[in-house]
Formats: structure tokens, sequence, C-alpha cells
């Protein structure tokens, strides 16, 4: 029988997802592993990593002959090439740690090493909301803003792994808030979690508009969920900060059209589960600002894997980079 298993990895600072598929991306297992950050060099961690899929494997029989390969998704930046994650803070890896080689220290077949983003990306692409197009962008939106852009079927990269930091484009041109990068007015300080609350604090004083939420954004507890439950209730001032979130969104989604010309834009990530609101306010800013022959066909669409994308695009590397490098 020829070799069909791929093991795939989603690392995340507490727990791993684990998995196990068939070359077509099917699922044949899944489980868990809790992440041990007890070492900075991450050899501690692959190695345990590489030892639960030896005991799964002894469990259903499967044999590392069978295996393709291993795709691992990491929460840093990752020179792809190489192999190498360029320092990981969740992970307490402060260095650089050349994954590959420390984890072909383990198995003899292929390893394939990405950023997290970069793997959700890759799995909408495969089996979510951008399944069967070879042009996708996700966005994810959550405490941050991270992303990814497959562009003919192959995430981008760029020459030193920058490529596709979407939550660092600048939208806000006052720079009114500082980025955790060091610079101001990345979409990250007007788009994700935090950002929802900058434009809260930074408008409510200035607009005389009532809002249901004046208690908690008196006392500073005010979240961005509050801020969507709230405008769909119809909240006069919760609606004005969806519109000005999602007219950030749509310019970069804008900006992404006439670089990549993506045939998906699919947002994803906590903020997103907002759902119709943002989303529809997106579409409506976006078919506004978009340079009009690159909108066509283009669809902006909500993520459809959840905490799925990743496991399914560490499986999607070996497809992509292993199994179709080979056609």
């Amino acid at each position: 029988m020829t070799k069909h298993l791929i093991f795939a990895v989603d690392i995340g600072g507490t727990t791993c997802k684990l998995g196990i598929f068939d070359k077509n991306l099917t699922r044949l297992k899944k489980w868990a592993i809790k992440t041990d950050t007890s070492d900075p060099t991450g050899r501690q961690l692959l190695k345990k990593i590489y030892d639960a899929f030896i005991e799964q494997c002894d469990m259903l029989n499967y044999k590392l002959d069978d295996v393709i390969g291993m795709g691992i998704g990491v929460p840093g930046p990752v020179n792809f090439d190489a192999g190498i994650v360029n320092g990981a803070v969740n992970l307490n890896w402060p260095g650089k740690v050349n994954v590959v080689q420390l984890m072909s220290e383990f198995v003899d077949f292929p390893v394939v090493v990405d950023n997290d983003a970069n793997i959700a990306a890759l799995g909408e692409k495969h089996l979510g909301a951008g399944k069967d197009a070879d042009d996708v962008v996700a966005i994810t939106l959550g405490t941050g803003v991270g992303g990814g852009i497959i562009s003919n079927g192959k995430i981008v990269h760029g020459h030193n792994g920058s490529g596709a930091e979407l939550g660092h484009i600048r939208v806000d041109h006052e720079q009114r808030f500082d980025c955790n990068c060091g610079k101001a007015g990345c979409i990250e300080t007007v788009a994700s979690a935090t950002g929802v609350v900058n434009l809260v604090n930074y408008y409510h004083p200035k607009l005389s508009i009532q809002s249901q939420l004046r208690p908690l954004i008196k006392s500073g507890d005010v979240t961005a969920k509050d801020v969507f439950d709230a405008a769909k209730l119809g909240d006069s001032f919760s609606l004005f900060i969806v519109e000005k979130i999602a007219q950030y969104i749509a310019y970069l989604a804008s900006i992404l059209s006439v670089t990549v010309n993506p045939k998906y834009i699919i947002l994803g990530g906590g903020m997103a589960d907002a759902g119709h609101i943002l989303l529809e306010n997106v579409k409506t800013a976006y078919y506004q600002l978009a340079f009009t022959p690159s909108q066509e066909g283009t669809e902006i669409v909500s993520a459809s894997l959840g905490n799925e994308a990743g496991i399914v695009g560490a499986a999607g590397l070996i497809k992509t980079y292993i199994i179709e490098q080979e056609r």
C-alpha cells in the first residue's frame, strides 16, 4: 500500500491539537495534549507530540511507514523555507527554534511548519469557506488581527516570512492608538476586540448619542461583545462603532482585492462571531471602496471551520507542499 496518512499539529499556548488525516484530508482521528512550555528550546514539546502520535498509531494499528508527512502550525513568525520559528512568546520560545530539524530527529518523513494564521487560511481554502478556490484571503478578528493569503494555491510568505501580516497594515491614518508592534494606526488597533474598546472610549466623550452601554463605558468594563450585542438591539452608538469597524475592515479588503484579487475574503475569529451585522456592514463598505473590476466574482464570507481550521490547514501543508508537488 502506498503512503496514505498525514500527521497534523496545531500548537497553541495551552493545548496542541493533533490529528491524523488521509491524503484527501479526511480526518481519521483527532485529540489534544497539553502544551509543554517548560523547555525554551522546543525539543521537549516536539518529543511529546511525536510520542502522542506513536501512542495513537499503536492503538489504531497505523504504521509510520504509511505516513506521507507531518504539518505543524505554530503561533509565531516562521521562516517557511528553513522550517525555523523566529520565537514564540506563548510557547516560551524566546529565540529561534528549528522545528523541522528537531522533529526530524524522531521521524524520517517530511515535516512542514508554518504560522498558525497561515494554516488557518489554508484550512479554509481546502475544506472551509474558500473550498476549491486557489485565491483566498482569511482575516482573523480576535484579540488582535491576523490572517493569511493563499495565491495560486500557495501561502504567501514573502522573502523573510512577513508576508500577509494583515494586522499591521495601517488603516487609521490619524494614528490615534499605539499597536503592540511599536507603530500606530494598524488595523489591529481599530478592528480587533481591543480596537473596538479603543473606538468606544475615543468616540463616546465626543458624541451626544445616547447608549445603553454608558454605565459599562464609564466603569471601564465595556467589551467588544457588549458593543455587538447592543448594536443588534438597535443601540445607536453601538451601530456607529460597528460601522466604523466595518469601514476599516473593508478598506483592508479593498487593498487586498487589487493586490491578490482573491475569490473569497473570509472573516474569522471571535469578532466575526458577531455574524450578520458585521459581515453586511463590511460588504456594503467594501463595494463602495474597492476598485470595481477587482470586486467582480469576489465574495466576502464568514469562516466555516472555526477551531478546526488550524488542524485542517496543518494537514493541508502536506497536501499542498508534498503531495501536490510530486504530481
